[in-house]
């Protein structure tokens, strides 16, 4: 499970300029190459720039610059730092470390993320977790990315996927196992090569790769429905958030959670882009798997939600929220 790791480091102004700045150093997890710094982490950094007039600036870095990716939840609990973290499906939860989401099928597009969260309750769950660690979760992005299987040769049915060799880490790992492919653990930046090469059949990953990654040249098929639709959030230390000024604190606790569901819509089109110019610029072929099969990829998934669900009470409160979630959309009874 990859974290995003957006670092935020608090610290005061020089006076210079205007006497009451706050300026925040904030660690991207992602490189300012790809898409999701501009399309996602410098709007929300522009947005509050303006929205306070200025008297709250971000300068952004780049990952690995202020502190490591891996130390990014425990970091961000001792210091004074606000971080985006990404989130897939829905939170991992192990030894009580409720920060990363895991399930497969659990959101299969920004709707159900959207309904989850903010219908359900998901949202409300993941701050009262967040608040135990001193962390406040601000913001969540629901992205709504194209996350599925890409492949070099036809896969258009579960019964396809059996022994193939998939990049795939983590969650993603045991549910390809569990629906018969052989999933393998390879550096995202060997993919290309692992795939050109004939050494992995495919990939789990978003398809937006497909063309900033330059996937499509060697990747000619890939399986929907998305598996998994991240969810970026931003968790801030509590010691910095509690050190602004109230009313700072009361716009961005008012207002950027609707701003980060505006902007996820324009990382949703994105990606959408990315498949249109993988079908027309490589000739990708996107398959959709049948109503049996998708029933039977959840039939598939559920058991790891449910034990994921045994790890803490608030691992199950949200595991039934995605359930609760899918039986309203008609996909569980």
């Amino acid at each position: 499970m990859v974290v995003v790791a957006v670092f935020l480091l608090l610290i005061a102004g020089s006076g210079m300029a205007q006497e009451n700045v706050i300026k925040w150093k904030l660690q991207d997890q992602y490189a300012g190459s790809g898409p999701q710094a501009g399309v996602m982490t410098v709007p929300l950094m522009e947005w509050i720039h303006k929205a306070t007039n200025g008297r709250l600036q971000i300068t952004r870095y780049e990952p690995g610059a202020l502190a490591s990716v891996a130390d990014t939840f425990d970091a961000l609990k001792r210091g004074p730092l606000i971080s985006p973290l990404c989130t897939r499906f829905l939170w991992r939860c192990h030894a009580g470390r409720q920060h990363r989401p895991g399930r497969s099928f659990g959101w299969t597009d920004a709707r159900a993320q959207t309904l989850s969260l903010f219908q359900f309750g998901f949202y409300d769950l993941m701050r009262k977790v967040y608040a135990k660690h001193n962390l406040l979760y601000l913001v969540s992005f629901p992205m709504g990315d194209i996350y599925g299987i890409g492949t070099t040769k036809p896969v258009t049915k579960l019964a396809d996927l059996k022994g193939k060799k998939i990049r795939a880490v983590g969650i993603y790992a045991n549910y390809l196992k569990e629906l018969g492919a052989a999933p393998t653990s390879i550096p995202y930046d060997e993919m290309y090569m692992a795939l050109k090469m004939g050494t992995i059949d495919g990939y789990l990953a978003s398809a937006s790769a497909l063309i900033s990654g330059k996937l499509g040249e060697v990747i000619h098929h890939y399986l929907l429905p998305t598996t998994n639709s991240i969810n970026c959030i931003w968790a801030v230390n509590m010691n910095s958030w509690n050190a602004l000024p109230k009313d700072i604190r009361d716009l961005l606790d008012n207002a950027a959670p609707r701003v980060a569901v505006q902007i996820a819509a324009n990382y949703s089109g994105y990606v959408e882009n990315s498949k249109i110019e993988a079908i027309k610029k490589y000739k990708v072929e996107f398959h959709t798997l049948s109503d049996a099969d998708q029933a039977e990829a959840l039939k598939v998934a559920v058991p790891l939600w449910d034990a994921a669900a045994t790890k803490t009470p608030e691992c199950k409160q949200a595991v039934d929220i995605i359930k609760e979630t899918n039986k309203y959309l008609g996909k569980m009874n």
